[in-house]
């Protein structure tokens, strides 16, 4: 099968091309790297630079990775994450839609901030922040010009291996140096892991969903809980966390992301993993990194 990613330096993108390395993959980034898979692109001209590529390579799925998660970021280069989040979406359904290829679409669980424990993809959405616009506005551009699409909404976790830590990396380090670090207990997620993701996506495809999705585990918790329990899988201490609340500061953040996968559980018939599921998946990973 002919994989073609985008976004392939991020955190999932790099475990996408891993576990489908036995596939026929193009990696595309912003960033070189010693690969014969991947590929420099100017995301500005994407739709006329990918003519060279796949005209003569007909991708049979395109996944789009590519964001820019930084809050903070996008409250202050709005132009920019418009274009990132939203436009470059557009531009890969097309393409997409031209050589006839299934499109993925890896979008956020950054819309919910309410009293509810699970949203399902018809909860009302509340839009708090420019990462959830543009997010919620790709969605909109996605569907709307290629209705064969596959929007995923979830909460990855995972290893980057680079300098630039992910949570789980960043907890995992505090956990094992000891150092006093505090996690909220108010702020809801439902975290799947990259590596257990990647398998589902290819049952997605399989089963030629399209439409959206919640893709992620079957619990929700808060990052007090997730950090006891990554603690006591990993056999390490949690003496020095500290429990807090989320404190609204000028960006405001949706907190209560929580996703229902009722839907996708009986699409693909199958159990979407738990929490500890999930963990035990990071711990695998960990433990093949030290072999």
């Amino acid at each position: 099968m002919k994989i073609a990613i985008f976004g392939s330096t991020g955190l999932l993108g790099k475990a996408l091309a891993e576990k489908y390395k036995e596939n026929e993959l193009k990696l595309f980034s912003r960033t070189e790297i010693d690969n014969k898979q991947k590929f420099v692109i100017d995301y500005m001209n994407i739709e006329n630079e990918l003519e060279n590529f796949f005209d003569n390579w007909k991708p049979d799925i395109i996944i789009n990775t590519i964001a820019i998660v930084d809050l903070k970021y996008c409250e202050e280069n709005l132009k920019e994450a418009k274009y990132v989040n939203s436009i470059i979406a557009e531009s890969l359904a097309k393409v997409a839609k031209k050589y006839n290829a299934y499109f993925i679409h890896i979008s956020t669980d950054h819309f919910f901030s309410d009293s509810l424990k699970y949203h399902n993809e018809n909860a009302s959405v509340k839009i708090l922040n420019n990462y959830a616009e543009t997010k919620f506005e790709a969605e909109k551009k996605v569907l709307q010009e290629y209705k064969k699409s596959l929007i995923v909404r979830t909460n990855i976790l995972g290893f980057r291996y680079s300098k630039k830590k992910s949570f789980f990396e960043w907890l995992l380090f505090a956990l094992e140096n000891k150092e006093e670090i505090s996690l909220f207990n108010d702020f809801v997620t439902s975290p799947i892991s990259v590596n257990l993701l990647s398998n589902i996506l290819l049952l997605c495809k399989k089963s030629n969903l399209s439409g959206i999705y919640n893709i992620s585990s079957s619990e929700a918790i808060d990052k007090y809980s997730f950090g006891y329990k990554v603690a006591k899988r990993f056999n390490l201490s949690f003496e020095n966390v500290k429990m807090r609340k989320t404190i609204q500061s000028d960006i405001k953040r949706a907190i209560t992301l929580g996703l229902d996968v009722s839907k996708i559980e009986k699409a693909l018939n199958i159990k979407m993993p738990t929490i500890d599921e999930t963990i035990e998946s990071l711990y695998r990973e960990y433990k093949k990194g030290k072999e």
